[in-house]
């Protein structure tokens, strides 16, 4: 499977108790799948008893998701609850939780952090690779009573392409989600310094295709309340269409495009 120019990947199951998930898993997605690391493929996904992981030969990093552990269980205790920027850009306010359809799940961070401050969330991700990331992330969570409260009031995952699945909903007349999340790949820096290496494996695997214009056209199109557009601080909007307010942190923007007022 060629993900991008010159990147191929390939499965790696060292696990006994994974074999017939990664054997499907590779049938489903056209992979190879090997016994042990190859210098052949640029990227693999590697199935352990209990963790998988995506590895980056060239980085020699791997990346996985843990909602238990780590800069995310951090951000849950630490990152200012409601009162963070992104909240406020979603409309979070007391007895206010919309339900959130986030388009660009990606490592599924901020809609982790969503989710703990009691939105439903529906997560589109078009990678099977990510999406795959983010269902064993999810698996390993649910063992906490905490994770149980998450599931309960919605953290679905979708592998599909987003423009896709909103077409086919409002085709079929689906409820609309209150918010319409959309975080696409930052552009790339003007300065020297490199993206950090999770961001720089994402970019290994996505490649550089862009459709997010298109996406907030259709994002518009069946949001019930408002779409939201992350941006960093010092970029452009992402397309011609003005945001109608921003709300910003220091190092992150987030353009907010208003249902009711395109409708006026």
């Amino acid at each position: 499977m060629i993900i991008s120019d010159n990147t191929f990947i390939a499965v790696v199951c060292f696990s006994k108790l994974r074999l017939q998930q990664a054997k499907e898993f590779c049938v489903t997605n056209e992979l190879p799948l090997l016994k042990s690391k190859s210098d052949r493929y640029d990227l693999q996904l590697l199935f352990h008893d209990d963790l998988i992981e995506l590895f980056d030969r060239q980085l020699q990093a791997s990346i996985a998701i843990d909602f238990l552990r780590g800069k995310l269980a951090h951000r849950q205790h630490f990152g200012g609850g409601r009162g963070q920027a992104i909240a406020k850009a979603m409309g979070i306010k007391s007895g206010i939780t919309p339900r959130v359809l986030d388009t660009t799940a990606g490592l599924a961070a901020d809609a982790f952090v969503l989710a703990t401050l009691g939105c439903p969330l529906t997560l589109i991700e078009r990678s099977p690779v990510i999406a795959c990331l983010i269902d064993n992330a999810i698996e390993r969570a649910s063992l906490s009573e905490n994770f149980q409260t998450i599931l309960k009031q919605g953290f679905e995952v979708i592998n599909c392409d987003a423009n896709d699945y909103i077409r086919h909903r409002l085709a079929t007349g689906k409820p609309a989600p209150d918010v319409i999340y959309i975080d696409p790949m930052y552009p790339e820096r003007k300065k020297s310094a490199l993206v950090k290496k999770d961001m720089q494996i994402l970019q290994h695997l996505h490649g550089k295709a862009d459709n997010t214009a298109e996406l907030l056209e259709n994002a518009l199109l069946y949001a019930g309340k408002r779409v939201v557009v992350k941006r960093p601080i010092y970029a452009e909007a992402v397309s011609s269409r003005t945001p109608d307010t921003c709300i910003k942190s220091k190092k992150t923007r987030y353009d907010i495009y208003t249902i009711k007022k395109m409708a006026e």
